[in-house]
């Protein structure tokens, strides 16, 4: 956890807390959501594409 505001990589939105994936931000309000998502939800779709951003960010 750091304490400058970061962009986190799922909703897009400056966050200052949350986990840190490859180094890139996921805020609590979205991995919990994400946690919580059945996969037969159409969030779930929108969250694997969100989180393919983490695949390109580490190479």
């Amino acid at each position: 956890m750091k304490a400058q505001n970061e962009v986190c990589i799922v909703c897009e939105t400056e966050r200052k807390e949350g986990i840190y994936v490859y180094n890139n931000l996921i805020c609590y309000e979205c991995e919990k959501d994400m946690v919580n998502t059945e996969t037969n939800d159409p969030k779930y779709i929108y969250y694997l594409k969100q989180l393919r951003k983490l695949e390109a960010s580490y190479f």
